[in-house]
């Protein structure tokens, strides 16, 4: 039973596909046998992708349907959107050594199609390359595409490197300096001595005492 889900091998060898194209030279186009290609253009059929026209006593022809003409559309559209997450994975994917499609889908839980679309869109943008042959695509990283790879951990590695904050930083500094230090309490003024007081009233009473027997004889 034939996947209905198109894959990137689906894509490449549509846009392969020239109008009028002859049909047993198909092969040629997409390095290919004579058989693989037929098997090729009978899955793409099956797919909704392509048609075959009959011109006796002229050769057959393969065509694109207007379902396979919308494949490549949207392979154009998503070409145009920056790079996210995914494509990083998926360029990590081919550093790893994984270099056919169905690898990558395996290993990254993605469907055919979303797939495809992503090789298309980083082999538009210079950071891969793809050859078909023999039925199947084989994918390599440009030059750019292993710089690209080699450059994200720098990246990373620099951003979890940025200073805080100033204020974060500041407060974080007051804390490790340890406890704020008070002003200087001015100390108390000059006070007389307890005893002092003490003789001072003493003093205070003998007189009074002094004072009112002196009264007492006069």
């Amino acid at each position: 039973m034939v996947d209905e889900e198109p894959n990137f091998v689906d894509l490449a060898c549509l846009i392969k596909i020239t109008p009028e194209a002859i049909l047993d030279k198909f092969g040629g186009q997409i390095n290919a046998s004579f058989f693989e290609a037929a098997n090729i253009a009978g899955t793409m059929k099956q797919k909704g992708l392509v048609e075959f026209k009959s011109s006796y006593p002229g050769p057959n022809t393969i065509t694109v349907t207007d379902l396979g003409k919308e494949l490549i559309a949207e392979a154009e559209s998503k070409s145009m959107e920056p790079m996210d997450v995914l494509d990083n994975n998926i360029l990590n994917q081919l550093s790893g050594g994984k270099r056919e499609p169905k690898e990558m889908s395996n290993s990254l839980n993605l469907r055919p199609k979303d797939l495809a679309l992503r090789i298309y869109k980083l082999n538009k943008t210079g950071l891969l390359v793809y050859e078909l042959k023999n039925g199947l695509a084989e994918i390599s990283l440009t030059e750019a595409g292993y710089l690209k790879v080699k450059s994200e951990p720098a990246q990373a590695s620099a951003d979890a490197a940025k200073p805080q904050d100033a204020p974060a930083s500041a407060d974080a500094a007051k804390s490790q300096s340890g406890p704020a230090v008070q002003d200087p309490i001015d100390p108390p003024k000059n006070k007389m001595p307890l005893t002092g007081v003490i003789v001072i009233e003493v003093l205070i009473i003998a007189l009074i005492i002094v004072g009112l027997y002196l009264k007492h004889i006069i």
